[in-house]
């Protein structure tokens, strides 16, 4: 095997690793427990947001029925906003370690560059065998 093969099977076995260790440390979907949670209307609401950006419930206490659509409707706005902002925190923070998706990125490019000066390589050496058989032949 050729030095620039080698490289290339270093390479994609890299990227296959990292694809590899991001799968594996990717929480399963049914496991997600993290929820956001929010008040608004000095507690008369509260807000749960699931993951998906999902509302998972939404609480309201009987005095903040009290205070005009108006109020209730910006209130509730403020709620679910925070929910979704305390949900996008706390998933952030319970994430597990996973690679940097730059660093893939980088990887993968490599392996994509690589390979193409390979294919241009091969396709050379085939270009230049087919000359001679036809030089030979004719």
């Amino acid at each position: 095997m050729t030095a620039s093969a080698d490289e290339f099977r270093q390479s994609m076995d890299s990227a296959l690793r990292t694809l590899r260790e991001l799968r594996a440390n990717r929480p399963a979907a049914e496991s997600a427990e993290t929820c956001g949670e929010a008040n608004a209307a000095d507690g008369l609401i509260t807000v749960v947001a699931a993951p998906g950006g999902r509302i998972e419930s939404i609480t309201l206490a009987p005095q903040a029925l009290r205070q005009g659509s108006g109020h209730l409707a910006e209130q509730l706005t403020i709620a679910v906003n925070a929910a979704l902002d305390d949900l996008r925190a706390r998933t952030i923070a319970d994430a597990p370690d996973v690679p940097d998706p730059a660093v893939l990125l980088e990887r993968l490019e490599d392996v994509q560059q690589q390979s193409v000066r390979q294919m241009q390589a091969f396709l050379s050496t085939l270009t230049a065998a087919q000359a001679r058989i036809a030089r030979t032949a004719g």
